[in-house]
Parts: structure tokens; sequence; C-alpha cells
């Protein structure tokens, strides 16, 4: 492990996204509504390749990262990383409105919500295109699950190049699997904070706990995640594999927001918990299937070494 290279890419990663989250959660503070959800936006996507340059920095090369996909062998691994992250997120949303069935809305009350703080009445829209609401539902889902992970792949190989392509290969020189997963998982999450804690990414500002839950929540989930991530990236040697999977649980991850009751007035308080794969409850069955495929791997290592 070289202990100058990974300092480096730390300390370029965090400047740089640290700064555009910065910049972005101040600006959406001030200017709350769609043109600062925006901006914020856009600062969260151009800091997705932070741990890109940063790589860059630290190893003067991307060469040997696995850009050739080698559809052949690894084709299944598509199939893997867009539909285990729905399943899953799916059975962890479930088990959240399990909790809190009053949180659980078909009417599109947080969409509404959502659009009408821009001034749109988007069921009065969605009556002029002829759209009912149940087709909105199924036409996010599919979108969701089957074209948006694509589409996302090419902002999460921004982060996937540095976490997975450089830092977690480099933990693994001295710590081993495990506390590589643990490590590499809570310096990812780290790099999400300030965004986090200025602007309520995630999980808002008003949750149980906060902030001091969410950031521990949300370390879990990336350590989790980061587990699948590293192994999926192992079995395939292809860089955009685990892009894909981090874009697939990206696109996947909002669609629960779209059966919440937005007129509970318990909603901003129990974020941290769920509907959102992230959440300590929605996130339970991610952290099942991460520790099993975990156990899979290490057993796989030792059996062929």
């Amino acid at each position: 492990m070289d202990k100058k290279k990974i300092v480096i890419y730390l300390a370029v990663t965090y400047m740089i996204a640290w700064t555009l989250q910065i910049i972005g959660s101040l600006y959406v503070l001030k200017h709350p509504g769609m043109t600062g959800t925006r901006v914020f936006q856009a600062c969260l996507s151009i800091c997705m390749f932070a741990p890109f340059a940063a790589t860059l920095v630290s190893r003067k090369s991307l060469k040997g990262l696995g850009w050739k996909p080698m559809l052949k062998k690894n084709f299944k691994w598509i199939f893997f990383c867009i539909l285990v992250t729905a399943f899953l997120t799916f059975i962890g949303s479930s088990m959240f409105f399990i909790f809190f069935p009053g949180l659980f809305d078909t009417s599109g009350s947080m969409m509404i919500a959502k659009y009408s703080e821009a001034g749109v009445d988007i069921m009065k829209e969605f009556e002029k295109a002829g759209i009912s609401i149940n087709k909105f539902y199924a036409v996010q889902l599919v979108t969701g699950i089957f074209f948006a992970p694509f589409i996302n792949i090419l902002t999460a190989i921004g982060e996937e190049t540095g976490w997975r392509g450089f830092l977690y290969p480099e933990l693994n020189k001295s710590f081993g699997k495990v506390r590589t997963w643990i490590l590499g998982g809570i310096f990812w999450s780290v790099f999400h904070f300030p965004a986090m804690l200025i602007a309520g990414y995630e999980y808002g500002l008003d949750y149980i706990g906060s902030p001091w839950l969410g950031l521990i929540t949300f370390t879990v989930f990336c350590i989790v995640l980061g587990i699948l991530e590293e192994i999926v990236y192992d079995r395939t040697k292809c860089i955009w594999f685990p892009a894909l999977l981090h874009g697939s649980i990206n696109a996947v991850a909002t669609l629960p927001q779209l059966f919440m009751n937005a007129n509970d007035p318990d909603i901003a308080k129990y974020m941290v918990l769920g509907p959102l794969p992230n959440g300590l409850i929605a996130m339970i069955p991610i952290i099942i299937f991460a520790a099993a495929m975990a156990a899979w791997s290490i057993k796989r290592k030792k059996v062929n070494s």
C-alpha cells in the first residue's frame, strides 16, 4: 500500500468534492425551489468526478482499471447490477411502509408537493396529457430499473474510477478484504458529509437523531454498498460494472419516495429510517445480502488461494 498516494487521493477528492458541495448547499439554502435544487444537483453531479481527478493525480494514469466490458464473459453481471438493487430496494421500502403504514400513499401527494413549490399543478398537467397516476408510476418504475442505470453510469464512473478502481485495491494490499470494505466505506461516506450537514442531502435536516444518526447510517450504507461494488469489480475486472451498480442504486433509490404521504407530519422525522434504501430499516435487505456476498467472496478467495 502506497500511503502517500492514498493521502494525495483523499486530499484531492475531498478538496474538490467538499468545495462543490458547500457551494451548492449554500446556494440551495439561499434559493429554495427548482432553480436552487438544479444548481445543487449540478454541483453534486460534478463532484462525482472528484475521485476520477484524484486518481489521475495519484496514479498519473488510468491504465489497468479494466475499461473493456468483455460482455461475453460478464453479460450476466449486467442483470445482477440492475435487478438485485431494484429487488433489495423494493423489499426494504416495503419493510419501512409496514412499520409506518401512515406514510404510504398512492395518490401522488409527494410529487404534487414537489411540483407545487415551483408553481406547477402536476395533476392538471397529467390530465391535459391524458396520463393517469398509475401509468406515471409504471413508467417511472420501468425507467428507473431498466433505463436510468445506463444513463447514470456516465456520472457514476467518476466515483468508481477512484473508489473501486484506485482506493480499494490500494487498501487491499495491506488490510485485506474486511478492513478494506470498512475503511473504504468510511472514506466514501465522508465524501458526502458537507452536503448532508448543510443542505440535508439524503435525509433532510429534521430527522430523529440529527445529524449524527444520519452520518452513521449513511456510513453503514456506504460500507455495505461498497462491498457489493468491490465484489462486482473483482469478478468482472471491469470498472464499468460497479459503475452500473452505482448508477442503478441511484436510479431506484428515489422510487419509493413516489409513494410517500407528503401530508403526514412525521415524514421528515423518519427519513433516516426509510423508505429509501439508505434508511436504517430499508437497508436491512441490502445488509443481509452484502454480508452473504462478502462471506461467499472470502470463502471463494480461500478456496482459490
